[in-house]
């Protein structure tokens, strides 16, 4: 099949060619390197997104998994990702998809929205294996996009991008293949040598509750599992809790060799600047690179499910990292799966949020049993960070600390939920949020629960129990599962959509942004797929045909790419500011990896409303600034690393006297409370209101005017 070819792409095709030559005000104050192309909005349409059909795009993949499979191990019902990049630069991005059951998918972009698949002729294989999540990224840093592909035990799979289309696996020299179960990558200049490092979030290959039976002893009037699960299982107040995987950090050499980095030589410290004696074992779902604190290094939020805690690890620049502190984010999400960044109400600073399980729907709440009980916290414990049922949303305060606004902003609750996306809709200068939601089976549905607990088990299961053989036992036991499972519904929801009205506020846009399609969606990434300059979505669903949806915006637009020295092509870490555009400031940073099992294409868009004079600055990760005077709209620029200046340090903060100062000790008081667990009672509260705590009161104590 022959590639569509307009006059755009031969506009386009220049522009990746040949730069504008240095005397157009186009790249005024940067020098050589920087370049511009016209985007062309054809369509006309409304704000929102088009889901187009297999016979519209040419792709045909379905990520499947069959129901003994699901049945016997759990964590594949998961899903798998999808990963975009321009793997051979000609303009378009192309898309990867992971299998299950099948054979992981290449597609080349012909343009149109259409695609080709070009899996046998790249040289990739991955068949008949779990694969998750994928990442296109130039690890070796030749400018080619090279392609990582995480899988259930055998770590991450690398394949080397030729620059001819073609790839080679050298999984077996990069360092990355082990036994643990991979979900989600991401990418950063860690330690500052200009090299991608890599960050894999392991989750487990299995689940304990999956094998069956397990011989449970009782040592000294306390459960002890059997000694094989030694490091794996655990009881805590006679709740059977286990363990996850270690996640893995791995110092890439430059040519696309990586060294893992132990979790307790110092790189990790906690709180309190301690070293690690142990590596965390958390049930790992999504890790995503940030600079949350302004600093120029890329810090770290890694989401675990279950009863494991989100680790947020703060970089101090060259590549260790600490605990950030106990009273910085005062609760997380439980069931932590997905989390995004964004500037929100534009003031310089990365606000996040993070997704979790709960339904928009009151009926489904009540029906929906909980993921995990709630635990009460004991009195006086302010430092705990606990673990709410719902998504969290997190204001940066700029100071280190983190308010969480969800119920405020509205953004409590999307369904099952598994990665939040922050892009703007409808290029208005502030960013919405699109969030991919389902699951295989409602495995929480309380009605569906009480008939299996009503079933009898099978005699096959009882039989085997008696003989004794494990083997036969476990057969049993997934054959009784499986039957067990087809009384759970399916949960189809729609990839929720929020429109972002401003000051924290959000509403709902599913039906009106042509998202509420049912389905199972997992791995989503961004691309800007027909070159018009806005990002378009693709959905690895599970079950059914993937979704491409085309984003029908019609409202003027910058669009960005970064060309950055060797080792760090594609300007990873880099923060991209737009001034005078729709609003005075937008700002983003160009990340690779770190979505839920997916990576998005590395290209950013901004919205640039009436303005034909913006401004465009980019500070790198080497803490060095570029910046484009006279941006006009309805262009997509690349801008250089190759002439980028030296960034002036601000002036040093006058220090100021602080306003109050401490007395509490003059009071001499201490409040009591006694202990009482409202969960016992009503278990559906979302928090303690019993624990309120004393009140406040401001008076004039001394008569000096002063309260």
């Amino acid at each position: 099949m022959k590639k569509v070819v307009s006059l755009y792409f031969l506009i386009l095709a220049s522009f990746l060619e040949v730069s504008v030559p240095a005397q157009t005000d186009e790249n005024q104050d940067l020098g050589s390197g920087n370049r511009w192309a016209p985007v062309i909005i054809s369509q006309p349409g409304k704000t929102g997104f088009k889901l187009l059909t297999p016979e519209q795009s040419g792709i045909t993949f379905t990520n499947t998994l069959d129901e003994k499979s699901s049945a016997a191990n759990r964590v594949l019902s998961n899903g798998s990702g999808v990963a975009v990049g321009d793997y051979d630069h000609d303009g378009f991005p192309d898309i990867y998809f992971c299998s299950l059951n099948g054979r992981n998918t290449l597609y080349r972009n012909l343009g149109g929205f259409k695609f080709r698949d070009v899996t046998r002729e790249s040289g990739i294989v991955c068949s008949n294996q779990y694969c998750r999540g994928a990442v296109f990224a130039d690890v070796n840093g030749d400018t080619h996009l090279d392609l990582l592909v995480a899988t259930t035990g055998q770590g991450v799979f690398c394949f080397l991008n030729d620059g001819r289309g073609k790839f080679s696996d050298v999984s077996a020299t990069s360092g990355t293949v082990s036994n643990t179960a991979s979900v989600t990558m991401a990418l950063a200049d860690v330690d500052g040598n200009g090299t991608l490092d890599l960050y894999v979030c392991n989750n487990r290959a299995d689940d304990i509750r999956d094998r069956g039976q397990l011989d449970v002893q009782m040592a000294n009037g306390v459960l002890v599992a059997p000694p094989a699960f030694k490091n794996r299982l655990f009881f805590e107040k006679e709740i059977l809790r286990e363990y996850g995987e270690p996640d893995s950090l791995y110092l890439n050499d430059g040519l696309g060799h990586f060294t893992a980095v132990s979790w307790t030589n110092g790189t990790f410290l906690d709180e309190d600047g301690k070293v690690l004696s142990n590596p965390p074992l958390d049930w790992g779902l999504t890790a995503t690179f940030r600079d949350f604190n302004n600093d120029g290094a890329p810090d770290l939020y890694v989401c675990n499910d279950y009863w494991t805690p989100d680790r947020i690890w703060v970089n101090d620049g060259h590549g260790r990292f600490q605990a950030i502190g106990k009273l910085a984010f005062r609760n997380t999400s439980a069931s932590s799966m997905g989390v995004d960044f964004a500037d929100l109400n534009r003031s310089g600073n990365m606000d996040l949020l993070v997704v979790d399980m709960l339904s928009r729907d009151p009926q489904w709440r009540k029906r929906q049993m909980l993921a995990q009980k709630p635990v009460a916290n004991g009195i006086g414990e302010i430092a705990n960070r606990p673990q709410f049922m719902r998504n969290t949303l997190f204001r940066n305060r700029g100071d280190g600390s983190f308010e969480e606004l969800a119920n405020f902003a509205g953004l409590a609750a999307s369904e099952w939920a598994w990665q939040p996306l922050f892009l703007d809709v409808d290029l208005d200068g502030l960013e919405d949020v699109l969030i991919t939601t389902g699951h295989a089976k409602d495995v929480q549905d309380l009605d569906a629960d009480d008939k299996i607990k009503s079933r009898q088990t099978s005699g096959k299961l009882e039989r085997a129990k008696a003989g004794g053989n494990p083997k036969a036992i476990l057969e049993a036991f997934v054959e009784d599962k499986l039957q067990n499972g087809r009384l759970y519904p399916r949960l189809e929801t729609p990839i929720v959509a929020f429109h972002n009205k401003g000051n924290y506020s959000f509403e709902e846009m599913t039906s009106i942004w042509g998202t509420d399609t049912p389905g199972v969606h997992h791995g989503a990434a961004l691309a800007d797929f027909d070159q018009d300059g806005d990002l378009d979505l693709v959905v690895n669903n599970l079950g059914s045909a993937i979704g491409i949806y085309r984003n029908e915006t019609t409202a003027p637009r910058i669009a960005v790419r970064l060309k950055g020295k060797s080792g760090n092509s594609h300007g990873i870490g880099a923060k991209i500011k737009l001034l005078d555009g729709a609003v005075p400031m937008q700002s983003q940073e160009m990340v690779s990896g770190g979505r839920y099992m997916a990576g998005s294409d590395s290209m950013l868009t901004f919205a640039a409303g009436v303005s034909t004079n913006m401004i465009i600055e980019v500070e790198w990760r080497n803490g060095t600034l570029s910046r484009l005077k006279q941006v006009r709209p309805n262009r997509l620029y690349e801008i250089s690393e190759e002439n980028a200046r030296p960034k002036t340090a601000p002036p040093a903060p006058v220090p100021s006297e602080p306003w109050f100062k401490d007395v509490s000790h003059l009071l001499k008081h201490w409040q009591t409370e006694e202990p009482f667990d409202d969960f016992e009672r009503q278990p559906l509260l979302p928090k303690k209101l019993s624990q309120l705590g004393p009140g406040v009161a401001w008076v004039d104590l001394d008569g000096d005017q002063h309260d």
